[in-house]
């Protein structure tokens, strides 16, 4: 019996963030991946890479023209996540809404489920 999920979004403003950074890097038809590593003082930290290729054990969600792939052991606490690209005054970057998410660390980088 396979699990249903609700699966990863991806807002506007971060998907023209992600298309801007694959045409920089002259691969605007590949994908970003996204998932979980163990880090910080929460114990998980999100990570955000190219995606060149799609494994076996991926699944791949589709939003604004943007492919986002998340591989299997990331999206049982990814499930239902939604990145967002985010200006402030002197900070941005990608920000997870994630509700899973029980508690984050006080610096913001790390969190628990």
């Amino acid at each position: 019996m396979q699990t249903e999920t609700k699966g990863v979004s991806i807002t506007e403003k971060a998907a023209e963030k992600v298309k801007d950074m694959l045409a920089k890097r002259g691969t605007p038809e590949a994908a970003v991946r996204i998932g979980v590593t163990t880090a910080g003082c929460s114990g998980m930290s999100y990570k955000l890479e190219y995606a060149d290729t799609v494994g076996e054990g991926d699944r791949v969600f589709e939003e604004h023209g943007i492919r986002v792939v998340v591989d299997g052991k990331s999206l049982l606490v990814m499930d239902g996540v939604q990145m967002d690209f985010v200006i402030e005054q002197f900070k941005s970057g990608f920000r997870f809404a994630n509700p899973k998410e029980k508690e984050r660390c006080g610096c913001g980088e790390s969190f628990k489920i």
